[in-house]
């Protein structure tokens, strides 16, 4: 082959290269045209309560601004191939989320954002279910609820008892979609539950319409307390249906002096009854929003619970401390999002009536609490586990420890509180797991 023959051949090769990389440019992002057809469509469902609004970008270019939280954004054309996506909270010129997916020529897709305790993620989904047959509605789930785990949904009639149903899109784990199911149009209740367990109840919503021919996601996505799971109603080229969990856990942990029994109402529910201190009752669900209650200790009168506000999906402590003729409610907010892989979440609660000081919590000899006020608790520490561990509760108000595990056995990914009750003159320190 003669020279001037090689320079056409590699002349030539470098233009197709780079007609291919001029055709790249309408994907955004460096992804390769699947055909020349019409562009690809993409929209942003904001499933997240911790990102107020999220902008969307496709490779550099902002396709969509200020997509409320629970909320969706309009369809944009941003060509087809692999595309680069990128998440912003609004405003901010940081990337909270990135990634690259294939948009198909022609196509309707939507970007679901949704978010753990560390990060931002996205689900992406094609938009191109087929309609079910007149009279029938489909249903899948999406599991964004990262701190919940493994879920099951039941839809049934709202007449009926979850206790006779089995799972209709069962064991779906977290960061997956589940595949659709076929129900009649339609009200249905749905209920969601940790994998296994109908009494673990994570959301219940009463009645969910169905519509003729409808397909629809059920997005699953955190809450404040990381126990229960809000719901999103995602119709396929549509609009969405914020499903907030309309409830909230609360539970009372009683810790007067002189083993005084408290009784406690919130929001219409009975949380505890004649319960004598210390002792730390489990969560049950309340109606979320403005608290309003009572308690009462040894059957006496009637004392107003402070105001506050239970969110909707939080996890929630009353302490009821002090002595049976002038008790004193605390309110605690609880974060149970488990902890990491190989961790246990682990904190102090200071309810000692009497003791002049403030509290401190060690393990093994290295500080997890330091200094925590009568009435309040400390931000949960992540500790390794592995060997039994030693914790220790000291104040400088006590000539000796307040309280001593050196046995004490904390699992990965479980979330732990050192309540310290009683009195000063006789402190009592219990190790509860929380979840």
């Amino acid at each position: 082959m003669n020279k001037f023959f090689t320079r056409r051949i590699l002349v030539a090769a470098t233009a197709l290269a780079a007609l291919a990389a001029a055709a790249v440019l309408p994907g955004c992002g460096g992804g390769s045209d699947d055909g020349g057809g019409s562009p690809g469509r993409v929209r942003l469902v904001n499933a997240t309560t911790d990102y107020a609004a999220l902008d969307f970008y496709a490779g550099d270019a902002l396709q969509t601004k200020d997509t409320a939280s629970f909320a969706v954004g309009a369809y944009s054309e941003i060509g087809s191939g692999t595309v680069a996506m990128t998440l912003k909270r609004s405003g901010s010129t940081s990337s909270a989320a990135s990634v690259s997916r294939t948009v198909a020529s022609d196509g309707y897709h939507t970007l679901v954002a949704y978010s753990s305790e560390t990060s931002l993620r996205a689900m992406y989904m094609n938009d191109s279910e087929a309609a079910p047959s007149a009279g029938q509605a489909k249903l899948r789930v999406m599991n964004g609820a990262v701190e919940a785990g493994t879920l099951d949904t039941y839809v049934f009639p709202a007449d009926a008892s979850l206790a006779d149903q089995n799972p209709a899109l069962g064991n779906v784990p977290t960061d997956t979609l589940s595949l659709y199911k076929e129900f009649a149009k339609g009200a249905w209740r749905v209920v969601v539950t940790g994998a296994g367990n109908k009494a673990d109840v994570r959301l219940d919503l009463p009645s969910v319409t169905l519509a003729d021919q409808q397909v629809v996601t059920l997005v699953l996505t955190a809450t404040p307390g990381g126990v229960l799971v809000h719901g999103l109603l995602l119709n396929q080229r549509a609009d969405v249906v914020a499903q907030k969990n309309p409830s909230a856990r609360v539970r009372v942990v009683a810790g007067t002096t002189a083993s005084g029994a408290v009784s406690v109402k919130a929001n219409g529910i009975t949380l505890s009854s004649g319960i004598a201190s210390p002792a730390i009752v489990p969560y049950a669900m309340v109606p979320a929003g403005a608290v309003t209650g009572e308690l009462r200790v040894n059957g006496g009168a009637a004392i107003a619970l402070p105001a506050f506000t239970a969110l909707p999906g939080a996890d929630v402590t009353l302490m009821v401390l002090g002595t049976p003729a002038a008790p004193t409610a605390f309110v605690l907010q609880d974060n149970n999002k488990p902890a990491a892989a190989t961790s246990a979440k682990l904190r102090l609660v200071h309810g000692v009536n009497g003791l002049a000081g403030n509290v401190t919590l060690t393990a093994d000899y290295g500080l997890v609490a330091s200094d925590i006020p009568f009435g309040q608790a400390s931000v949960s520490a992540s500790l390794v586990v592995g060997n039994p561990i030693r914790l220790e509760v000291t104040s400088p108000a006590a000539a000796s420890r307040l309280y001593l595990n050196d046995e004490a056995n904390l699992q990965a990914t479980r979330v732990y509180t050192v309540f310290m009750l009683g009195d000063a003159a006789a402190p009592l320190g219990t190790l509860v797991r929380d979840r």
